[in-house]
């Protein structure tokens, strides 16, 4: 879905071009961010593009699911979607300077929005750094090799606990030790 500013010129912010479409991002999100996502599905758009002194102004909501692996055991996770993209579109670096830094303002070559490029690097950042499988975000299959596993930090802290209790049958010869220690 493409936008153009010449197209955009009779909708403003009392009269703005409605937006209300489905669109399949699969093949894109999997080709530019095959790390980040392995499949999608489609993607619900709903909003409004106007345009205010000449510049873009794009709010939509963007609904649907994308599959990310777990940044744990990289088994596939379900990932909702839902989320607003408010974003201003400037033709000219002077027009983008008229904004405030806070504000996520693009300037576009052409006089053409690429709504789903857009979208895409939206849904990017919509992954959370830490994503886990139902499985895993209740502690269970903690993955493990040989000579090594990934506990929680419960666990850790049980296991430091445990091993600094003595068994009592070499109670006194770890006080042998502690004299040792202290003779020197």
């Amino acid at each position: 879905m493409k936008l153009s500013f010449k197209e955009l010129e009779d909708y403003s912010s009392s009269n703005p071009l409605q937006i209300n479409e489905l669109i399949d991002l699969k093949d894109t999100l999997r080709t530019r961010f095959p790390d980040e996502i392995l499949d999608a599905s489609q993607i619900q758009l709903t909003g409004t593009a106007f345009t205010n002194k000449g510049d873009v102004i794009l709010d939509l909501r963007v609904n649907g699911t994308v599959t990310v692996p777990s940044t744990r055991s990289l088994e596939p996770v379900e990932l909702p979607l839902d989320f607003m993209i408010d974003e201003i579109y400037v033709l000219t670096q002077a027009a983008e300077e008229r904004y405030d830094e806070t504000e996520a303002v693009f300037i576009v070559e052409n006089g053409v929005i690429d709504v789903n490029n857009t979208v895409a690097e939206n849904i990017v950042l919509q992954i959370p750094m830490s994503v886990l499988s139902s499985d895993e975000a209740a502690g269970k299959n903690m993955p493990k090799g040989n000579d090594w596993e990934v506990l929680s930090a419960e666990e850790f802290e049980q296991r430091k606990e445990d091993n600094k209790k003595v068994d009592p049958r070499l109670a006194k010869l770890s006080e042998l030790f502690n004299d040792e220690d202290n003779d020197d």
